[in-house]
């Protein structure tokens, strides 16, 4: 069994027109909520080299500030207020991760692999109003359950320096109503598909990852709060999200086995509140 933290730090851009007729775009960027997932593979690694299932249970924290404050224009001078859900750092709730992931060695082409997390967030809404003005003034924004899958392949790129590449297909989401508790306030329940490549440099205990996925298909459905409003809902997305991660192993064996897993973790559901979604504008997050 293992057990790993992480500690991610976000930068996310939003811009969109406001009521003065301009485009205007605020940001925000600090520590996200921090959390921690313990793992295990369902068979011994050393004897299950070329494919291995490994379940995973976390806990996510609320350590990531979810009322960031920008301007927002139009309101008469130049007020504050909190910057659009989608560029937050935290969502406002603590969660429990659930996760697994699986890989299978194919001849000597590389190992196709697969994983999928569920972030289950029992909080209902936050103190936060989504907008000070329009059809939301009065709605709370909720602490909504994201969900992220991927699958692919892995292969070497430059063996003797550790250097592995990963190709496969990404697809995140926002469900209309959580695994527990009540689902009430503003949310944007969508599936986004994206081409996820990647590469990581594994150099002894540490492990470095980048991943670039790119936006290929979109599909925003009405929350319960729009169907009770008569909108209909939806948004704008980033065309594409940049991930790096840093991974350092403390203690442990470090297997042939687990050396050639694909780094196909960075960027999952336990990093952001949802989907890099707005309305009315484009959300350009760095996660």
């Amino acid at each position: 069994m293992s057990i790993s933290g992480t500690l991610p730090f976000l930068h996310g851009s939003h811009s969109r027109f406001y009521a003065d007729g301009n485009r205007h775009e605020v940001s925000s960027g600090g520590l996200s909520d921090i959390n921690a997932t313990g793992r295990t593979w369902l068979w011994a690694p050393a004897s299950h080299a070329d494919g291995n299932i490994q379940v995973g249970l976390g806990v996510k924290t609320a350590t990531g500030k979810h009322d960031v404050e920008d301007t927002y224009y139009g309101l008469g001078g130049t007020p504050s207020y909190p910057v659009d859900q989608s560029v937050q750092l935290g969502d406002g709730g603590w969660g429990v991760i659930f996760d697994t992931q699986a890989f299978h060695r194919l001849g000597n082409v590389g190992f196709l692999y697969g994983s999928g997390s569920y972030l289950a967030s029992p909080k209902d809404t936050t103190e936060l109003f989504q907008s000070p003005v329009g059809p939301y003034s009065k709605s709370k924004v909720s602490v909504p359950d994201v969900f992220s899958a991927k699958g692919g392949l892995a292969f070497a790129v430059w063996k003797r320096f550790g250097m592995s590449g990963t190709l496969g297909y990404r697809v995140d989401g926002i469900p209309q109503q959580d695994l527990f508790g009540a689902s009430h306030g503003f949310r944007r329940p969508a599936i986004v598909q994206y081409l996820d490549p990647g590469l990581s440099v594994v150099r002894g205990s540490s492990t470095f990852q980048v991943n670039i996925p790119i936006r290929t298909a979109y599909n925003f459905r009405a929350s319960d709060l729009d169907k009770q409003l008569g909108v209909p809902g939806g948004g704008d997305l980033a065309n594409y999200l940049f991930f790096i991660g840093y991974t350092h192993r403390l203690g442990g064996h470090h297997t042939k086995t687990m050396a050639s897993q694909p780094a196909a973790s960075v960027g999952g559901p336990t990093t952001s509140p949802g989907p890099a979604a707005c309305v009315d504008g484009e959300a350009n997050p760095i996660h």
